[in-house]
This record gives structure tokens, C-alpha cells and sequence, in this order.
């Protein structure tokens, strides 16, 4: 008897799942940071004195507070003075420990703050409006991508979202041997489409001060789970925007931090671009030359904060929970935005090797204060998986901040099948219509319904926002019909479900004007009666004292499912009788009958039963 087994695949969770540091509420780091040179003789030389200066080291700001900060070297204002008199060549160490207690804050835009900005408003910031050698904000192509993306644009925060959007969506992270060594312009990394976090920064904070908005490099450290990296501090580069009347707005284009940066980044300093130096040399000799090495940077958490529920809200929804074998299927990601401030998040799905996510996984969302967005993903599942198995899909919704969500669904034979058109068409083809949110869609759950039956199947919309709306476009199938939806009001709409075609089906629901798109599908199962064919192989013939062997073939030949299934072999003296609890398409049966009473003529009953209402008896002689 074969038995359908449901197979739990266990998902393997991103690395950066496995740490929590980006949800404290602040961090107490020691940084350790140690450099290093040398002072070869080139022939006859002469040494007097030799000065090293670290420009890179932790200041006092909103997020970060330095509670201690001990060198060998002097500290000033701008860098760290070391000096050596000895006169005596090789090699020559200096750095800095500091203990850096960071928190999880951000500078808040809590209103819509008006684009393009006056000039006015930025005077005191606008040598950050400059370009440079590698930020070459003047580029005309840097202009033309940047113009083009801010087209249309008043919210300077939608704006700069956008550019770090593009730059994240559009240039590839790639650590090769040109952007391992240095920096390269804004203008190549747009032409070429590839680089780290310096290239990616340069180039956002190119085309931000092409559009006459202030923007500046930051050079620090921060934690990363990159499996690039064989340590997880690594130096880093990221950017602060300014915003007129509210200050300097953090955006980290690798990570996907827009609006903020998390508690693991250390600021070291802020600048033009990251050409400029992390160490300057100066030495007074003849026939001496100095060979440098980078910074070494050695970071360990001393102590932990709180730990913080994230800022944002997330929910999921899967559009079908059960689904056929290459069937394609929704993901909902549903974020909301309960601050008084503007936000964003970068979502992605961790799903299991046997389905695949259509497009792009990663996902950047702005949200304003207070508002409601979605966003979607289209799956597939593998057709070549064993049949005899159902298959339970966790499918994982996390942010930047590793916050997650888990749904899951089932894929099956006999399951729900969706074509890619079919998904596409209850895909809300644009994120931006806001008032979505404010629109509920409440549909009757058919379940399983009757072929050739006229059930009815009705959906309410209902107007939960603060607008009149008109014009609403609202269909189930192709039966549509426009409608206006005053303040708290709501309309139901009612058609006959289609139940020509047994099997699983769906309604497609969706309502659109110009403010609103809403769409979701209802899956019901058109079924028939459950029926069963037998099928009894015997030997024609049987003998005295000789056993024979017997066997029953069962086959489901209907949609709907047999269940409680008995069968029952009378024969001459005995009785033989089968339950089958998990019957699936087919079942076979076997007896041998041992030494059998048997006379001339014999007769067996096979009488196979299900559904306690449907039954079937065969006679064999």
C-alpha cells in the first residue's frame, strides 16, 4: 500500500540571521587601529625626523560617543601626530584604541521636505554641491541618469531614495583588483556598472550634488556577514545627505540603509570622496625612501544594549496555499510604517532551492510617515518533484535589519495550478498608488462546489480612507462594473461561479481608477462524485491443495477525493478485509490463498466501499 508522506524541507536561513547585532539599541565597541612603515636606505642615507599622521579615527556626533581614546601620538582636532627623532631606519608602528559607545538613532524627516531646493537653503553647505576628481557630479551622463530619475519629483526624500535605489538595483558589487586598489570615478562606475562600497557611494553622491543637492562621503567601519570578506569589521564607505532645516540624513547604499545607518557603523570621518588620504607621511632625509602599508583595524563588542523591535511592521500573505507541481504563485510583502517620520527598508525571500523567485529578489521600499506599502514576488516551483510526496514550503521575508516573517504553502499533485500570466495578472503592476491601503476587498470562500451547480460567489469592497473615490473598475473574471465608493461605504458584487471544468479554479478580484490597485484570486475546487474502478486478477483455473495468489487493483478515476476506503474478500470459508485510511490515486491489494477450500465451482465477492454512500461488488467464479 503506497502512503502519501508530507516532506518538511527545512530552509537554510542566511547567515545573517545567525546575529542580532543590528536590532540593539546600542553597542560599546573597542577599536583598535594599527599602522605601519618602513624606512629603506636608497644609498648613502640621511635621516633626521619622521612624521606619520592618522586622519581616520572616531569624533563625538549624534549616534556615536567616544568614552575613551588613548594613543602614543598626539591627538588634535582633525588627526592623530606621531613623530619619531631617532633617526634610525626600518620599520615604525602607531595607532589608536578608542572605545566607542554607538546608538540606534537617526536624523528624522518627519515632513515632506520641498524639491528642488532653494539655493538659499544650502549656502552654508554648498562647497558638498562641488564635484571633485572621483565625485564628478558635472559628468553629463552623471546628469542626464540623475535628472531622469528625479523627473516629476517635489519630496526630496522620494528623490534621494530614488538614486540610491538605482545605484543599489543597477550597479553590481564587485571586489576585482580595479576597485580592491582605488577608487574610481563616479563616471566609470556608471559606465561600467560595477564596484564596492566607494564606487557605489561616489556615484550616489555624484548624482545628488548634480541635482543641487548637498552630499558627502563618510569613511568607518561597520559589521558585515558578506561571505567576501574572511573578517566581519571591515572598513566602509556610506553617505549623509542634507536635508534644509533638519540636518544630515545617513544613506548606505551597500547595505540597503536608506534614512539611517545601523548601530555596527563607526563614523571616522566626512569628506569630498574617498580619495582622501586615511594616513599622511612626511620625513626630512637623503637617499631614504618610506614604504606604507594600510590601516589595520581590529574591532570587538565590549557590550550590548537593549534589544529593539524594528521601526517597520512587516506581514506576509501567499496568494495560493496549495499549488501543483510547476505551478507559479504570489508572495505579498506588506509594510507598514507606524513612525511619524519618513523610512525605508530593503526586504528579500529566503526560500528553498526547489522554488525559484522570478525577477529580482531584493526590494527597496520607502514608506512616508504613517504609510502602507506592498510589494511582490512571483515564485515557481520545480515540476520534477516526486509525485508520491506533498511538499511544505517555508517562504522567509527579511530586512536589512535580519526582522523576518515566514509563511508558507504546500506544493502537490492535484494542487492549484497557476500559469505566469495568471500571477501576472493579479500582480499590482504599480507599488506607488498609496490609497491601496485604504481599500478592503472581502470575498465568500467557495471551498469545494459541485459541478454543473450554480453557486454563487460574492465580493464587498469597502472605502476604509478619508477620500471619495469614483471610477472604480471592480471585476470578478470579466464581469465588471464601475463604481464610486463615498467615505466608509462599500458595494458587493455577485456572480455564478463557472463550474463547467472540474478541478481546482480560481476568481480573479481587482479593482482600479487612478488612485487605487488592488488584486488577489479565490481558489475553489469544482468536484464530481469520488469513484473508484476495480480491477480483480485471478488464475483462471486453481487446484486442489495448491495456493494461488489473488490480487485486487484499485484506481481512483474521479477529481474529488475517495475516502474511507474498505474492501472485502468473501470467499469459500474465509474473509479477508483491507482499510485504507490514506488512499491515493492507486492501491494495490494481494492475497495469497494457502491450501483453499475448493470444490468445482467457486465464488468470491469483492465489495469495495467509500464515502459510506458509494460502493462496488464484483463476483468472481
Amino acid at each position: 500500500m503506497k502512503k502519501i508522506v508530507v516532506l518538511l524541507l527545512l530552509l537554510l536561513i542566511p547567515t545573517a540571521f545567525a546575529t542580532s547585532l543590528y536590532q540593539h539599541e546600542s553597542l560599546d565597541i573597542q577599536v583598535d587601529v594599527n599602522g605601519e612603515f618602513t624606512l629603506v636606505a636608497d644609498g648613502n642615507a640621511k635621516l633626521q625626523s619622521v612624521n606619520a599622521d592618522i586622519l581616520l579615527y572616531p569624533h563625538d556626533d549624534f549616534r556615536q560617543s567616544i568614552t575613551e581614546l588613548t594613543s602614543l601620538g598626539k591627538i588634535t582636532n582633525d588627526k592623530i601626530e606621531f613623530e619619531w627623532k631617532d633617526r634610525q631606519l626600518g620599520t615604525k608602528q602607531f595607532g589608536y584604541t578608542a572605545q566607542v559607545h554607538t546608538e540606534n538613532k537617526r536624523v528624522k524627516v518627519t515632513r515632506k521636505v520641498p524639491y528642488p531646493i532653494p539655493k538659499n537653503k544650502v549656502q552654508e553647505q554648498s562647497r558638498y554641491l562641488l564635484p571633485t576628481d572621483i565625485i564628478d557630479s558635472a559628468n553629463p551622463a552623471i546628469v542626464a541618469k540623475a535628472s531622469e530619475l528625479a523627473q516629476g519629483e517635489t519630496d526630496l526624500f522620494k528623490v534621494v531614495f530614488n538614486l540610491a535605489e538605482w545605484v543599489e538595483r543597477s550597479v553590481t558589487y564587485d571586489l576585482n583588483t580595479l576597485t580592491a586598489t582605488s577608487s574610481q570615478k563616479a563616471s566609470w562606475v556608471l559606465q561600467n556598472r560595477q564596484g564596492v562600497c566607494d564606487e557605489m557611494t561616489s556615484l550616489f553622491v555624484a548624482m545628488a550634488r548634480s541635482l543641487g543637492i548637498p552630499a558627502r562621503f563618510v569613511s568607518g567601519v561597520s559589521y558585515t556577514t558578506s561571505e567576501l570578506f574572511s573578517e566581519p569589521w571591515q572598513p566602509h564607505g556610506w553617505a549623509e545627505v542634507y536635508f534644509p532645516d533638519i540636518g544630515w540624513v545617513s544613506f548606505d547604499i551597500t547595505f540597503g540603509e536608506y534614512g539611517y545607518v545601523d548601530v555596527t557603523h563607526i563614523k571616522l570621518r566626512d569628506g569630498f570622496d574617498p580619495a582622501e588620504p586615511a594616513t599622511k607621511y612626511e620625513w626630512r632625509a637623503n637617499n631614504v625612501n618610506l614604504e606604507t602599508s594600510q590601516l589595520d583595524f581590529d574591532l570587538a563588542i565590549q557590550g550590548y544594549g537593549t534589544p529593539l523591535e524594528d521601526e517597520l511592521q512587516l506581514e506576509q500573505e501567499i496568494l495560493s496555499p496549495r499549488v501543483s507541481f510547476g505551478s507559479y504563485n504570489l508572495v505579498k510583502g506588506i509594510i507598514t510604517n507606524p513612525q511619524n517620520y519618513y523610512a525605508a527598508t530593503t526586504l528579500q525571500l529566503a526560500i528553498p532551492p526547489e522554488v525559484t523567485v522570478l525577477g529580482r529578489n531584493r526590494r527597496s521600499i520607502m514608506l512616508r510617515p504613517n504609510e502602507v506599502r506592498e510589494t511582490f514576488w512571483i515564485l515557481k516551483t520545480d515540476e520534477s518533484l516526486d509525485p508520491l510526496f506533498q511538499y511544505h514550503f517555508p517562504a522567509i521575508m527579511y530586512s536589512e535589519k535580519n526582522i523576518s516573517v515566514t509563511e508558507s504553502f504546500t506544493t502537490m499533485q492535484g494542487g492549484a495550478t497557476y500559469t505566469k500570466a495568471e500571477i501576472e495578472e493579479v500582480t499590482v503592476q504599480d507599488e506607488e498608488k498609496e490609497y491601496s491601503q485604504d481599500i478592503t476587498i472581502a470575498c465568500d470562500e467557495p471551498g469545494s462546489v459541485s459541478q454543473r451547480s450554480y453557486d454563487q460567489f460574492s465580493c464587498t469592497i469597502q472605502n476604509t480612507g478619508n477620500s471619495n473615490l469614483h471610477n472604480i473598475n471592480f471585476c470578478l473574471n470579466s464581469e465588471c462594473s464601475t463604481i464610486g465608493l463615498p467615505l466608509n461605504q462599500e458595494h458587493t458584487q455577485t456572480i455564478t461561479l463557472p463550474t463547467d471544468e472540474i478541478g481546482h479554479q480560481k476568481v480573479i478580484v481587482s479593482a482600479t481608477n487612478h488612485q487605487v490597485e488592488k488584486k488577489t484570486a479565490i481558489d475553489y475546487q469544482v468536484t464530481d462524485d469520488p469513484s473508484i474502478t476495480v480491477n480483480v486478477i485471478h488464475p483462471p483455473e486453481a487446484y486442489l491443495k495448491e495456493s494461488f495468489d489473488m490480487v485486487i487493483a484499485l484506481e481512483k478515476t474521479s477529481f474529488a477525493q475517495p475516502e474511507e476506503v474498505m474492501v472485502v474478500l468473501d470467499g469459500p470459508g474465509f474473509q479477508n478485509v483491507w482499510e485504507i485510511r490514506n488512499f491515493g490515486s492507486e492501491e494495490t491489494l494481494s492475497i495469497t490463498l494457502d491450501n483453499p477450500q475448493l470444490s468445482r465451482n467457486n465464488e468470491y465477492t469483492v465489495t469495495t466501499s467509500w464515502n459510506e454512500e458509494f460502493q462496488d461488488v464484483q463476483e468472481i467464479s
